[in-house]
C-alpha cells in the first residue's frame, strides 16, 4: 500500500470516527430522555440486547465469521466484561453519586488512560504532541463544564462517585487496549458482536431484580424507542466503528476522538434541551478542536 493510499484510508477512518462522536453526543440528551422513566439497569438492557440483535445480522446473512481460537476465548470475554458490564455499571452508578459537571471532567480522562495504558501494555513510546494535544483537549473540557455552571466539586459525599467515575475512565481507556491484540486476529464486526454480546447478557441479569417493580403500563413508547435508537446507534453501530479506528489507527488516536463528544454534546443539549451557552464555553470547543489537531499530527 503506497503512502498515500494509507493516509486516505487512516482519513477515511477518522471520518468514521467522527460519525461516532456525532452519536455519542447525540446519545446524552436521547438518554437522559429515556431515563425519566426507565430505570437505568433495564435501559442499559434494552440497550445491548437490541445492539447485539442488530450486530448478528451480518453473521445470518453470509458475512465470514472466523473461529474463535481456545486461547483467545479468555481475552475476549475479558474484553466484553470490562466494556460491556464493569465499565457500564462504574459509569451509571458514578454518575448517580456525584456531580454531572464531576463525571464529565473524570470521563474526559478516558483518552490520557488509554494512552498511558498502551504504552504500558504494548510497549509503544508516547510522542510529545500526542500528550500536548491531550493535555489540551482536557483544559477545553474543563472550560467547557465551567462554563456550563455545573457544580464541581472533589472530595466529600461526592467523593465515592469521584473514584467510581475514574475508575470508569480508566476501564474505557483499558477496554480500547483490550481490543487492539484482538484486531490482528478478528474483525471489528465480530469482535464487537462478541463484546456487546457478552454485555447482553451480564447488564441483563443485573437488570432482573428491578423488572418486577416497573409499571409498564405507565412508560410511554417514546421512551422504549429511544432506548432502541441508542442501543442500535450508540451501543451498535459506535462500537464497530471505534473497534474499526483502534485497528487502523490504534487505540491514542482512536481515544482522542472522544475529547470532541462533550464539545457537541453541549451544543445539541442548547437545542434540545434550552440549556444557555456562554462565551468560555465556545473557548473551551475551540481548544479542544486545537487540541484533536495536535494529537492527531
Amino acid at each position: 500500500m503506497s503512502a498515500q493510499s494509507h493516509t486516505d484510508k487512516e482519513r477515511r477512518v477518522e471520518l468514521l470516527l467522527l460519525v461516532v462522536v456525532v452519536v455519542w453526543a447525540t446519545n446524552y440528551p436521547l438518554a437522559k430522555y429515556a431515563l425519566r422513566e426507565l430505570n437505568p439497569l433495564i435501559f442499559n438492557a434494552i440497550r445491548y440486547t437490541v445492539a447485539m440483535a442488530c450486530l448478528a445480522v451480518p453473521f445470518f446473512t453470509g458475512s465470514p465469521w472466523k473461529r474463535i481460537e481456545p486461547h483467545d476465548r479468555f481475552p475476549l470475554l475479558r474484553a466484553g466484561v470490562v466494556a460491556s458490564v464493569i465499565y457500564q455499571m462504574a459509569f451509571i452508578y458514578g454518575l448517580s453519586l456525584t456531580t454531572a459537571g464531576n463525571s464529565a471532567v473524570l470521563l474526559s480522562t478516558s483518552p490520557l488512560w488509554t494512552i498511558f495504558l498502551n504504552a504500558k501494555l504494548h510497549k509503544e513510546k508516547i510522542q510529545p504532541q500526542v500528550w500536548l494535544g491531550m493535555g489540551a483537549s482536557l483544559v477545553g473540557v474543563v472550560l467547557i463544564i465551567i462554563g456550563s455552571g455545573k457544580k464541581l466539586e472533589f472530595g466529600g459525599q461526592e467523593l465515592a462517585g469521584d473514584v467510581i467515575t475514574l475508575a470508569a475512565a480508566a476501564l474505557w481507556g483499558l477496554n480500547t487496549n483490550l481490543q487492539k491484540p484482538l484486531l490482528v486476529k478478528y474483525s471489528s464486526n465480530q469482535l464487537a458482536f462478541i463484546m456487546i454480546s457478552v454485555g447482553a447478557v451480564g447488564l441483563s441479569s443485573f437488570s432482573i431484580p428491578a423488572i418486577p417493580s416497573v409499571d409498564w403500563g405507565s412508560i410511554h413508547w417514546t421512551s422504549i424507542a429511544a432506548a432502541l435508537v441508542s442501543g442500535t446507534l450508540s451501543i451498535g453501530v459506535a462500537n464497530v466503528i471505534w473497534s474499526h479506528g483502534v485497528k487502523h489507527i490504534g487505540p491514542g488516536r482512536t481515544a482522542n476522538f472522544n475529547n470532541l463528544v462533550p464539545v457537541l454534546a453541549f451544543i445539541f443539549s442548547y437545542f434540545t434541551l434550552n440549556e444557555q451557552l456562554l462565551p468560555i464555553q465556545f473557548v473551551g470547543a475551540g481548544v479542544t478542536v486545537v487540541g484533536i489537531w495536535i494529537a492527531r499530527r
